[in-house]
């Protein structure tokens, strides 16, 4: 897989999963905001909780790859400041390893919601598998070009060679740094070195 890995091999990746929770109210007139629900705020405390959450699993995980990256991304809803919202919904992100225990997370979660408000709908809109390959034949086919042998933090369609049975590994010139960011670039230096990797891999292999 050619990524930016700036000139590493990546024989690891995090996975990525966004879920999005939903609830509805009454809504109406700011006036009656003392007597009925405010999804803003119950979402803002959904909010808080799963910041907490994340923060419990910052010291977690393999060597490299601690931590799910939790990242509450948006919240959403209402219209004017003297209307109470009919809908607020939040959207939010984690990043699992390798060997992440999905089972117990997704319990963590369903637990935090009906202990907030049994009325909140939640729904995972994106689920990408870790990835963990990068065997030894691929090391070497490699190795003279890789400065390192890590894991990395951003997903790729490695995990999906990994889930057809195909083994992967990642490598390739520029820096996920730079990547889908304002004025992204690749090196002119970075491009010869792939041409050099490209080149040696499909010579391996008679193309």
């Amino acid at each position: 897989m050619c990524e930016p890995t700036a000139r590493r091999a990546g024989v690891a990746h995090r996975g990525v999963v966004a879920s999005r929770a939903t609830i509805r109210g009454e809504g109406g007139h700011s006036s009656r905001a003392d007597h009925l629900p405010a999804p803003i705020v119950t979402m803002a405390r959904l909010a808080t909780m799963l910041g907490h959450l994340g923060a419990r699993f910052r010291e977690l995980g393999p060597r490299g790859m601690t931590g799910v990256c939790m990242n509450v991304a948006a919240l959403e809803g209402g219209v004017a400041f003297n209307v109470i919202p009919t809908v607020a919904s939040l959207l939010w992100s984690i990043r699992p390893w390798p060997g992440f225990d999905r089972a117990i997370w997704d319990e963590l979660i369903a637990g935090a919601i009906t202990a907030l408000d049994a009325d909140v709908g939640h729904e995972v809109v994106l689920d990408h598998a870790p990835f963990a390959g990068g065997g030894d034949e691929l090391r070497r086919l490699v190795g003279g070009h890789a400065t390192d042998f890590v894991s990395l933090d951003f997903w790729t369609e490695a995990a999906l060679y990994q889930a057809a049975g195909i083994d992967a590994i990642v490598i390739g010139p520029g820096d996920i740094a730079q990547a889908h960011a304002a004025d992204e670039y690749v090196t002119v230096a970075d491009l010869a070195w792939a041409v050099d990797l490209f080149t040696a891999a499909l010579e391996a292999h008679g193309g």
